[in-house]
């Protein structure tokens, strides 16, 4: 044949003896976006298990000063009470065999090891995000689990800055939780859709009130000509972090009862919080919201690493790779949160 150059008997026979040019590593389709491990602090503890303990101040040291006249004798003042907080670090962990070396993918076996270990610390990265929110270590049946931010919050139902929405979210509230956390907060975490409600508010959507005429108009407001359909970035002076983390939810858990549950059926409903940061250390007080990890190897480091040769069961090498946490929230005020959400049209009151 003319066109093989003589050395092949047909085109197909050429085709048998090559092979597809295929690109070292995958391309990672289980992304989510704004991971709460990314926006809040990590503080190492001193142990890898131990409890880690602090004290709330139950009330303020005004009530113990006392009025005096010239030359009268004065009475000493021992009234203050603290509420001991303790959380106990949890591990979780994955381990993998190194037993699928593929040298067209990953070319050397360096590679390969590598990465796996990027992928089991996505792995992790991104369980954590979902266990910062939704871990309850009063309810999960094992204690294995931490307690996660809606579990804090669940210490507050009840009070001024944990709202049970139960329907479209209502402006207002926004601003009576921006008022009621005590010691400010740095940002609200939403679900997209919830945050995409209030840009619609802002803009094309406006209030329901505006069409009967029986309030004013939505401020002031100018846009220009590329400002249509634009994600509004802040409210109440805070900052919008939009999460795929806080997905749909079970409606009328999570009120100090049981854990707050992943939808499964009926209504869903979604929640936002509020969250004050915390220090990069458990070396003082704060009120703030921060994951305490335990001492590994090298310090600052969150997770631990082991390396095994050989495998028991297996004619394989593997990793396994490890993370001992504990959600911190030191004040009170320092997570609230909106719950019972329904993905509707946002009202003003």
């Amino acid at each position: 044949m003319a066109l093989s150059g003589g050395t092949f008997k047909n085109l197909a026979e050429v085709i048998k003896l090559t092979y597809p040019t295929l690109i070292p590593g995958a391309v990672f389709e289980g992304m989510k976006r704004g991971n709460p491990a990314d926006l809040i602090n990590f503080a190492q503890a001193n142990h890898s298990g131990e409890k880690i303990k602090w004290l709330r101040q139950a009330a303020s040291e005004e009530g113990d000063v006392a009025n005096i006249g010239r030359g009268g004798q004065t009475v000493l003042t021992e009234s203050l009470e603290y509420a001991e907080q303790e959380v106990t670090l949890k591990t979780c962990y994955d381990y993998k065999k190194l037993d699928k070396f593929n040298p067209a993918v990953h070319q050397t076996v360096n590679n390969y090891e590598t990465i796996m270990l990027k992928s089991m610390i996505r792995g992790i990265t991104m369980k954590l995000g979902d266990k910062i929110i939704y871990d309850h270590t009063a309810y999960d049946g094992t204690g294995l689990q931490m307690k996660g931010l809606h579990a804090w919050a669940a210490d507050s139902v009840g009070e001024a800055w944990d709202i049970d929405e139960n329907g479209a979210l209502a402006m207002i509230h926004l601003r009576e939780l921006a008022d009621e956390l005590k010691y400010d907060f740095n940002f609200w975490l939403m679900p997209f859709c919830i945050a995409r409600r209030i840009d619609a508010f802002y803009q094309e959507g406006g209030t329901a009130s505006l069409a009967s005429a029986t309030a004013g108009p939505l401020g002031l407001i100018s846009y220009g000509p590329g400002d249509k359909a634009t994600r509004t970035t802040f409210v109440c002076e805070k900052p919008i972090f939009r999460t795929d983390y806080l997905v749909a939810e079970q409606d009328d858990t999570g009120l100090g009862s049981n854990a707050r549950a992943k939808w499964t059926s009926g209504t869903k409903t979604y929640s936002i919080l509020a969250v004050k940061l915390g220090q990069a250390s458990l070396a003082e007080e704060d009120p703030g919201v921060k994951v305490a990890f335990g001492k590994t190897e090298a310090d600052g480091k969150i997770f631990d690493l082991e390396y095994f040769e050989k495998l028991e069961d297996y004619i394989a090498k593997a990793l396994r790779l490890s993370a001992n946490t504990e959600m911190i929230v030191g004040s009170k005020w320092g997570i609230g949160r909106i719950l019972d959400i329904t993905d509707a049209a946002v009202t003003s009151v």
